[in-house]
């Protein structure tokens, strides 16, 4: 999951000061020499990769919102176009600017509430909570790695998980966030398709590619193939993962074939026709798609089910509390946003002040546009924090062509 991080205003300034030289004064030996000019300030980077004037973006009750930590979310949410040198569309700019601006000042609204309110955190609940947040990477390796690549720390990632849980406990205080089981029930029963588990299959392949438009020797080559390929797959004890490792054209070779469990639906007709209707350990012929010739091996098949209500009451009322929260929490928002002095300087984004604790719309994308997914924010308890989108500038350049008979296997859970 890739994520977006709120640093601290103060732990920001504090980088970027640590970074400017003094200013170009004559040097002790007296030589004249001009001393080395200092970076750019962060007022001063801002205004070059935002395009915004210098000075703070916006003042909360008298309180500065955060330049720096502004441009760091803008510049993670243009990271894709600015890094292959592409114009950031401006409806979408301005958007994002808005998104960006919304944000900071619910965090300020919200962090100012807490202190009012004096709402306490213990220690143990922040290393639980971060403890939890850790197990979603599965191992330490991807974590550090995420780190890395997000150029984000621990203190940050916990500062974030901290003031969720400031605010899960506000919002606690504010009302009743129980969930009866009359509710969940409700909910079950109204969507009972949500919790039916779909027929699947699972299975290996080996595909003879064949281009659509082959002449007949091609075609009749390629069946050739496929049928010694049939031939060498059903002798007895031919291990199929490693011949199809070995002689499969398709993008599943590298791990011998296996395209994983998979509903109907998922693959082209010809292919799940064939598939579906088979036994496990049972070995198809050459069947024709419009990708080429497939030899398919199923290795299990389950039955599609209703999966009953004690199964998923959990699930449902962790969902319906994340409903009461997100509803308690615009609330509050709201109130927040009536009884608070708000200044905001920027331009194109005053439209943010007057949305504040309301549910965030995702920009506007045209009909297949390709689109990639970037969080909002830490997936911290009560998960308060709202996904948004953003194009992919790389479906600018060209439109992807299709892979093969099946997509990749999905990530193992």
């Amino acid at each position: 999951m890739m994520m977006r991080h709120v640093c601290r205003a103060g732990l920001a300034f504090a980088l970027v000061a640590s970074t400017v030289a003094c200013s170009g004064k004559k040097d002790e030996g007296g030589t004249g020499a001009e001393a080395p000019k200092a970076p750019a300030s962060g007022s001063q980077a801002a205004e070059a990769s935002s395009g915004l004037p210098a000075g703070p973006i916006a003042k909360v009750n008298g309180v500065e919102v955060s330049r720096v930590e502004f441009e760091q979310k803008y510049a993670k949410m243009t990271k894709a176009f600015t890094t292959r040198k592409k114009d950031i569309p401006e409806n979408l700019a301005k958007r994002y600017k808005e998104s960006i601006l919304k944000q900071l000042i619910e965090k300020e609204l919200l962090k100012q509430k807490i202190a009012k309110e004096a709402v306490a955190i213990d220690a143990s609940e922040l290393d639980k909570e971060f403890e939890e947040y850790k197990k979603m990477f599965r191992t330490d390796e991807n974590f550090q790695r995420y780190l890395k690549s997000s150029e984000v720390d621990v203190e940050q990632i916990k500062e974030n998980i901290r003031h969720n849980i400031g605010v899960n406990k506000l919002l606690e205080k504010s009302g009743n966030l129980a969930v009866a089981e009359d509710e969940s029930k409700g909910y079950y029963e109204e969507n009972k398709k949500r919790y039916e588990v779909q027929e699947q299959i699972h299975a290996f392949h080996i595909l003879v590619k064949l281009d659509a438009k082959a002449d007949k020797k091609a075609e009749a080559d390629a069946l050739k193939k496929a049928n010694d390929l049939h031939k060498e797959v059903t002798k007895k004890g031919a291990d199929f993962a490693a011949i199809a490792t070995k002689s499969s054209d398709g993008p599943t070779a590298n791990r011998g074939g296996d395209l994983n469990w998979f509903p109907r639906g998922r693959m082209v007709k010809e292919f799940e026709d064939v598939a579906f209707k088979m036994k496990p350990g049972e070995i198809s012929k050459p069947i024709k798609t419009q990708f080429g010739y497939h030899i398919i091996k199923l290795i299990d098949h389950k039955d599609g089910s209703q999966r009953p209500f004690e199964e998923v009451r959990e699930s449902i009322e962790k969902l319906l509390k994340n409903k009461k929260q997100r509803k308690a929490k615009q609330d509050l928002l709201k109130g927040l946003r009536t009884e608070a002095k708000l200044e905001t300087f920027i331009p194109e984004a005053e439209a943010a002040a007057n949305s504040i604790g309301a549910e965030e719309e995702k920009p506007t994308i045209a009909p297949g546009s390709p689109i990639a997914p970037i969080s909002g924010g830490l997936p911290g308890p009560g998960g308060l924090n709202v996904p948004q989108l953003q194009i992919n500038p790389a479906a600018l350049d060209k439109k992807l062509p299709a892979e093969g008979a099946a997509p990749a296997a999905p990530a193992s859970k």
